[in-house]
C-alpha cells in the first residue's frame, strides 16, 4: 500500500497554520446548503477541513519555540530544560493548569458531518469510508482529553442552543472508553484498505486503535480501575493487524538518525504515517533552529536517560564488562546502542564543533548549545542548517513502525502471554539495527521493553505519557543531572564558576537548580479550566484540583 502523507489541501492547510480563527469558522452556510452531501467529493471536501484542524498541532507542532513532538519530551525525565514549565516544576494550579484541551469545536464539526452524512442518498460503503475517517477523528481528540481528564462529557451529536447536553456533566471513564471504543471499530470496520495519498487507511486506523489501548490497558492496571485485560488484548490485536498487513519492515542495515532527518518520507517502510512539511507548499516549521539555534537549544538529554542504552552485549551499563564509564563523552558512548549516537550529538559530529557548548557559558555562546552537554541531533538534516526562523521541512514520523513492534512486545509481556518469538520479531528487530545483542525472555520483559521503548522513540513525545499510564510520576520529582564536567569537553570549561555559573553535583555532573516535584494525590491528570466550570455548573472539578 502507497504510504499515507498528509499534504492536506494546501490552502486550507496553510490558513490552519496561520490564523487560528480558522479552526473554529467553518462555511457553514455553505456546509449546510441543500445541495451539499449528495456526493462522496462533498464528504471529502469536508473531512480535509477536520484532518487540517486536528493535525494542525500535531507532528513538529506549528512553528517558534514549539517543536511539537521533539519538545513534548520536555516535560519527561528524557529532558534537562534550561528553563522549565511549570508542569516540569509540578506547580502548576487550577488557574494555570499547563496543560489544557478543554476545546469542542473539532467535536462539534465531526459531529455535523456525522449527522448529514448519515442521512446522505451516497451508497453506503462510499459515505462509510469518510464517516470512518471522521470518526476516528472524533476518537483521536476524545482520548487526547480523557489523557488530561480522566473523564468527559459525552458530546455525540450537534447541540441546539437548548440542548441538554451543554449543560452535561461528565460520563465515567468506562463511558467514555465505549464511546472512544466504539468509533475505533467502526473506523477499522469501514476504512478503505488502499487510501488515496493523504488519507486514512485501515491500517493505520489499526495503529492508532493499537496505541490508545495500550495506554489504556496499562493505565488501567497500574492505576488499578479495572477491567485491564479487555484493552491488553485490543492493544495486541490491532498491533498484531498492523504487523501483518506486510506493508511495513524494519530496515535493519540501515541508519536510525537518518530516518529522522528525512526530507521525504513517502514509501519509507519504517513509517506508518506522517505529516509532510513541503517547501513548494510552504508548509514550514522550526526543528532545524530548536536543534542548532543559539537561542532555540535550551534542552538537552538527560544523564538518566542516557544510562538507559545498552552496551552492544546486551547488558546494562552497569553490569556490562563493555562499559568504559563516562569520565569524557567518548567514553561514555563507546560500545553503546547506535541509537545513542544516532541521538545525541558528540564533538565533531552533526554541527558540533571541537567541543561542546553550555547555554550558561560565561564567555557567551556563538555555537549552538545545551545546559546539560547532551546535544539533542535526532531530526537534524544538514540542508536543513541555512533555513531562515519558522522554514524547515523534514517530514514528521507520527506513528512508526517500531512503535507498533513495542506496542505489541509490551502489551503481550503485560498479558503475560509474550513468546520468545514474539520478543524476536519485535524487540530483536530493533535491537539488531541498533548494533545491541538480542533480548531473551526473562523476569524482567517488562522492564526490558519499558527500556527498549524509552531509547527507541526518545524525543518523539511519548515519554511524559508513558510515565503516567505506568503510574511512575514520581520519577518527574527526581534531581536532573546531565554531562560529566569535563575539559575534554566542554568549551571554555576555565571561565566558569562552579555554584555561580553552573551547578555540580558531589560527583561532577552537571545539575540542574530547578527544584523539580509531583504530586501522586493529583497530577497524573489536570484541573478543567476555571472558566468552563462556571460556564458549566454540573462539571465536577479533576480530583485533588477541587
Amino acid at each position: 500500500m502507497k504510504k499515507i502523507n498528509i499534504i492536506l489541501l494546501v490552502s486550507l492547510w496553510f490558513l490552519a497554520g496561520c490564523n487560528d480563527e480558522f479552526l473554529d469558522t467553518f462555511p457553514k452556510t455553505q456546509i449546510n446548503d441543500e445541495n451539499f452531501w449528495s456526493n462522496p467529493s462533498d464528504l471529502a471536501t469536508y473531512n480535509n477541513q477536520l484532518y487540517a484542524a486536528y493535525f494542525n498541532s500535531e507532528g513538529f507542532g506549528r512553528g517558534g519555540f514549539n517543536g511539537g513532538m521533539l519538545t513534548a519530551d520536555n516535560l519527561s525525565d528524557n529532558a534537562y530544560v534550561q528553563i522549565p514549565g511549570d508542569v516540569r516544576l509540578g506547580i502548576h494550579t487550577s488557574n494555570n493548569p499547563g496543560r489544557s484541551d478543554w476545546n469542542w469545536t473539532l467535536v462539534r464539526d465531526i459531529n455535523q458531518m456525522l449527522e448529514n452524512a448519515e442521512g446522505s442518498p451516497i451508497e453506503e460503503a462510499q459515505k462509510n469510508q469518510y464517516i470512518a475517517e471522521a470518526r476516528l477523528l472524533r476518537a483521536l481528540d476524545y482520548y487526547d482529553k480523557l489523557k488530561l481528564y480522566g473523564s468527559l462529557p459525552i458530546i455525540d451529536r450537534v447541540l441546539t442552543e437548548d440542548d441538554e447536553l451543554l449543560y452535561a456533566s461528565q460520563s465515567s471513564r468506562d463511558e467514555v472508553m465505549a464511546f472512544i471504543m466504539s468509533d475505533l471499530d467502526f473506523a477499522e470496520q469501514w476504512m478503505v484498505t488502499s487510501a488515496v495519498p493523504n488519507r486514512f487507511s485501515k491500517t493505520i486506523a489499526q495503529a492508532y486503535k493499537a496505541r490508545i489501548m495500550l495506554h489504556e490497558g496499562t493505565f488501567r492496571k497500574y492505576h488499578a480501575l479495572g477491567n485491564e485485560t479487555t484493552y491488553l488484548e485490543e492493544a495486541a490485536q490491532a498491533a498484531q493487524a498492523v504487523i501483518n498487513s506486510g506493508e511495513f519492515m524494519i530496515e535493519v542495515n540501515s541508519d536510525y538518525n537518518a530516518l529522522f532527518a528525512n526530507i521525504n518520507l513517502n514509501g519509507n517502510k519504517e513509517v506508518v504515517f506522517f505529516r509532510d512539511y513541503d517547501e513548494a507548499l510552504q508548509i514550514f516549521h522550526n526543528v532545524s533552529n530548536i536543534i542548532t539555534h543559539v537561542d532555540g537549544a535550551e534542552f538537552g538529554g538527560t544523564k538518566d536517560l542516557i544510562n538507559d542504552y545498552l552496551c552492544t552485549d546486551g547488558l546494562p551499563i552497569g553490569e556490562s564488562p563493555l562499559y568504559k564509564g563516562d569520565a569524557t563523552i567518548s567514553d561514555e558512548f563507546s560500545n553503546r546502542d547506535k541509537r545513542l549516537a544516532g541521538t545525541f550529538a558528540q564533538p565533531n559530529t552533526y554541527f558540533v564543533g571541537d567541543k561542546l557548548f553550555l547555554n550558561t557559558s560565561p564567555q557567551g555562546v556563538v555555537n549552538t548549545a545545551s545546559p546539560s552537554g547532551y546535544q539533542v541531533a535526532k531530526f537534524y538534516n544538514e540542508s536543513q542548517d541555512v533555513q531562515a526562523w519558522d522554514r524547515a521541512f523534514i517530514d514528521a514520523p507520527l506513528i512508526r513502525y517500531a512503535e507498533i513492534l513495542l506496542i505489541y512486545a509490551e502489551a503481550k509481556a503485560e498479558l503475560g502471554t509474550i513468546t520468545q518469538s514474539d520478543v524476536d520479531m519485535s524487540i530483536n528487530q530493533l535491537r539488531t539495527k541498533a548494533g545491541v545483542a538480542d533480548l531473551m525472555l526473562n523476569a524482567t520483559i517488562i522492564e526490558d521493553i519499558r527500556r527498549e521503548r524509552r531509547v527507541e522513540l526518545a524525543f518523539e513525545g511519548f515519554r511524559y505519557d508513558d510515565l503516567m499510564r505506568w503510574k511512575q510520576g514520581s520519577k518527574l520529582a527526581q534531581p536532573v543531572l546531565g554531562l560529566k564536567f569535563n575539559e575534554n569537553d566542554i568549551a571554555d570549561i576555565e571561565s566558569f564558576e562552579v555554584g555561580v555559573d553552573i551547578l555540580l553535583n558531589e560527583d561532577d555532573y552537571i545539575q540542574s537548580n530547578n527544584t523539580y516535584a509531583f504530586d501522586e494525590s493529583k497530577n497524573y491528570y489536570f484541573p478543567i479550566p476555571v472558566n468552563e466550570l462556571s460556564l458549566n455548573p454540573n462539571l465536577n472539578q479533576t480530583p485533588g484540583w477541587e
